[in-house]
């Protein structure tokens, strides 16, 4: 992935952004040397200590993988089996009889963490496409709409720093 262009915040910036992130996220993390990036695709990445924290693509922000591993964030978690894990690393989005267990806060929507059974580690960032009570009724089809999984250009983005 390469970055048009890459800038460090200004102060009233990063007020701005530490105010969407308590507002949008519900986390309050400390926030200094913020830089912002923006990829051919027009999305903007925001690093902070070179790290990369957060993605904006289109109005929507969300966590970075990194940032979810870092704890920096956390998100309501949609648990799948491991044989859904290789469909979701590869950009998949999620499908109902792949999903193991889901929060209750879950909203349509609503952004979330995909996370094996196994480890318990997030493997994706998605929006859910349906309520937790429409998720645990199970049935066919798409539940989760994958953002950003292990291995694509963010990931790679993030472990490049």
């Amino acid at each position: 992935m390469k970055l048009k262009r890459r800038h460090f915040l200004k102060k009233s910036e990063v007020g701005m952004l530490a105010n969407e992130i308590r507002r949008s996220l519900g986390a309050s993390i400390p926030l200094e040397d913020v830089e912002v990036a923006f990829t051919q695709d027009g999305d903007e990445v925001y690093f902070h200590r070179g790290q990369l924290l957060l993605v904006r693509r289109g109005n929507r922000l969300f966590p970075s993988l990194r940032s979810l591993l870092d704890g920096l964030f956390t998100l309501p978690k949609v648990v799948v089996d491991m044989g859904a894990v290789p469909h979701v690393a590869n950009g998949a989005d999620v499908m109902l009889p792949g999903i193991r267990a889901v929060d209750g806060s879950v909203k349509a929507g609503s952004l979330v963490m995909v996370v094996d059974e196994k480890h318990g580690k997030p493997v994706a960032v998605g929006e859910s496409l349906l309520d937790a009570e429409a998720i645990n009724a199970g049935g066919k089809g798409r539940a989760i709409k994958n953002l950003h999984w292990v291995g694509d250009d963010y990931w790679l983005l993030s472990n490049s720093k």
